[in-house]
């Protein structure tokens, strides 16, 4: 069949050619032919367009429209015919969703998986449900430049199951309200101690000067980012970190009991709001009742844009760059955060796959950066002397930008507010200074098996535990409950693991 399909490709750029002599030049001809190899914009309409079913997440309140006119620039600049199913991300209905369609057998060509090495999407990826995507991204343009990091923690066995999404690393710090903190005449917090203090000023200090005593310090949720933060400051790791010689989760660490203990303290000073473990994140500090949050530094330029237009006075602020015993250190991402994978029930032929894959490598492309990034010229932000200025009110592409893979926001160049350059610098000075979580690449069976249900009796102790529910021997009780019920296989197989890995 290949033989036959290059003896015809052949002939019929034979013919092309021969038809393009006689009209015009040779050049011409031969600017053309190479445009006909190409897809989408560079003039791939006169071959059929690649038909793709893609099941994608979707987070804002309405689903994008079949007609969008996003969507329908990525169809003309690729050559596909794209049907996109959206299901909603909010809770566990996408994942739900993902689990149910790949019991179904029924598969998309092209489908998201996130939390790809819980045990669910881990055993899809192990029992062969997606292609291994590794040999065909060698020769690509753009998904072969890939940031290492992503690759490296997305991989199961040194094999990628799908394309990551790549995220920045160095991407966790605080997110605070700097007119507060001018009001009462403070500095920006530089170490654990400080964020004590700046949050007991802002419970205590009237900071939005209206004369009532309605605010707290820290606005935290069930996650209790606060206290992922707090141990890496003190030293520890981010979730897992090499102590003594052996991979250890960061609850086994004496620096996390340190960030637990002040957690508490400031939890008993009502610093930070009891009703934590219920309370949804962003609304206390929307809402205009807490100053500060922990959580991805590049929320400060989004979450909160209703609150600034309501409110004039309102300055939101962000900080990374906290001092600690070890020195300065900042809660990393893995460097992705989902999977974009091609399901081998529904794509059985390796010629398709290299379609998609190519599909995929286009959206790395400046045109589509730019789309993805910051919409549509004219409606999304105008052009000026080359610098691209965002129309107000304009929500870009929305969730169609959910089909980037890449993070870097290339594209065209758009001029930024000054907290949106601040954050960037940030995420470029401190790459150096991510923690990354040493487990993200390793694997143990234990894990996949019991790990989530173990760590929920840790994550239940230490909600408990701030809430001042346990003392220090029913935390230590719980401790000893991990360790015996898997914990220590769990050490032992992630050592095992890490060790062979670095060995090769």
């Amino acid at each position: 069949m290949k033989k036959n399909s290059t003896r015809k490709s052949a002939k019929l750029l034979a013919i092309v050619c021969v038809t393009c002599m006689s009209a015009s030049f040779l050049a011409a001809c031969s600017s053309g032919s190479k445009k006909e190899a190409g897809n989408g914009a560079n003039g791939a309409s006169a071959q059929k367009p690649l038909e793709l079913n893609v099941m994608m997440i979707q987070q804002g309140a309405e689903p994008p429209k079949k007609d969008s006119p996003y969507i329908k620039k990525i169809e003309e600049y690729t050559n596909t015919k794209l049907d996109i199913t959206w299901v909603p991300g909010s809770g566990t209905s996408y994942d739900d969703k993902v689990s149910a369609t790949i019991a179904s057998g029924n598969m998309p060509d092209v489908i998201l998986i996130r939390k790809t090495k819980e045990t669910a999407m881990l055993n899809a990826q192990l029992t062969g449900v997606f292609w291994d995507l590794t040999p065909f991204l060698k020769d690509t343009k753009n998904l072969s430049k890939m940031s290492p990091a992503a690759v490296k923690n997305a991989s199961v066995n040194g094999k990628l199951y799908g394309i990551p999404r790549e995220r920045v690393l160095s991407r966790y710090g605080m997110i605070f309200r700097k007119d507060w903190l001018d009001n009462l005449g403070l500095q920006t917090p530089k170490t654990a101690e400080d964020i004590y203090n700046v949050a007991k000023a802002f419970t205590l200090n009237d900071p939005d000067k209206d004369g009532k005593n309605n605010t707290f310090g820290i606005q935290e949720d069930a996650t209790m980012e606060l206290l992922k933060q707090l141990t890496i400051y003190n030293g520890g790791p981010n979730g897992w970190g090499l102590k003594d010689g052996k991979v250890t989760p960061d609850f086994l660490y004496p620096e996390f009991k340190t960030a637990l203990d002040l957690y508490r303290k400031m939890v008993s000073e009502k610093l930070i709001s009891g009703d934590f473990p219920i309370a949804k994140k962003y609304d206390y500090f929307n809402q205009g009742k807490a100053g500060i949050y922990f959580s991805v530094i590049d929320d400060a330029a989004t979450r909160h844009l209703d609150m600034m237009k309501q409110n004039a006075k309102v300055q939101v602020d962000i900080a990374q760059n906290f001092d600690g015993p070890q020195g300065q250190k900042v809660r990393g991402t893995v460097g992705y955060d989902s999977l974009i994978a091609i399901p081998k029930s529904s794509v059985k032929a390796e010629d398709k796959v290299k379609q998609i894959i190519g599909f995929l490598d286009k959206l790395g492309e400046e045109p589509m950066q730019t789309l993805l990034n910051y919409g549509i010229e004219g409606t999304d932000y105008t052009l000026e002397n080359g610098v691209a200025k965002k129309v107000a009110g304009t929500k870009g592409s929305g969730d169609v930008i959910n089909l980037k893979w890449d993070d870097p926001a290339a594209g065209v160049k758009i001029t930024k507010t000054e907290l949106e350059q601040k954050i960037d610098k940030t995420f470029a000075d401190n790459k150096k200074l991510a923690v990354v979580d040493l487990s993200a690449y390793l694997l143990s069976d234990t894990n996949t098996q019991k790990g989530n249900d173990l760590r929920k009796g840790i994550t239940d102790a230490q909600t408990k535990y701030v809430l001042g529910e346990l003392d220090d021997k029913g935390w230590n009780d719980a401790l000893d409950k991990w360790r015996k019920g898997g914990g220590d296989k769990i050490i032992e197989e992630f050592t095992a693991d890490y060790n062979k890995s670095n060995a090769k």
